[in-house]
Formats: C-alpha cells, structure tokens, sequence
C-alpha cells in the first residue's frame, strides 16, 4: 500500500483535531442562582432612588446612583439606573432628578 503526502497530511488534521477536542480547556460558568426571578420589582422593601434593575438571576434590585460602585464580574457590584453608565467601576452621567457625576479615568 502507497503511503501518499495527501493521506499523511489528511491523517495528521484529523488527528490533531481529535486532541484539540478532547483536551479539557478552561471554561467556566455563571454564578448559581438560588432565587431564580424570585424578586419582583413590587416587593423592594423601599422605593427606589434611581430604578429598578434586574441582577444576574432575574431578580428586581434597586439601581446605583451617580458616583456609586458599580460593574463587577457578573455586575456583582450593581447596575446603573436609566440614563448612567458604569465607568471604572462607578456610575456617571445624570440620575433621573439630574443628579450628575463625571466619568473617572482608569
């Protein structure tokens, strides 16, 4: 049996291919949610400053105001309200009643 380039190289991708498949890479996943949108917007024990923002999970949290810590992995540290942004891990822009705070450099 003829041994050609063509099926050595055919064999040599589909092998290396078959290893790349099979290594485990690194992969990770979410948080766990133990109340999965458990927590409606209706039940937040006090109004809410800057709005309403649903977390990771589904669930109603109160938004972050200007200058307030925000972001995060998986924005454990909070969202913004309408109209902000998170920038270095603050909130900037104007709040709903025009409170407003600067974007920071990182």
């Amino acid at each position: 049996m003829e041994v050609t380039t063509r099926s050595c190289i055919f064999f040599f991708i589909i092998s290396s291919t078959t290893l790349l498949l099979l290594l485990p890479g690194r992969s990770e996943g979410g948080p766990i949610c133990s109340s999965l949108n458990e927590v409606l917007p209706e039940m937040l024990q006090a109004p809410c400053r800057h709005g309403v923002v649903m977390d990771w999970c589904g669930n109603a949290r109160c938004a972050k105001g200007p200058g307030e810590t925000c972001g995060g992995r998986w924005n454990a540290n909070g969202s913004c309200g309408k109209g902000m942004y998170c920038v270095c891990g603050y909130c900037a822009g104007c709040s709903r009643d025009l409170q407003c705070t600067l974007g920071r450099f990182c």
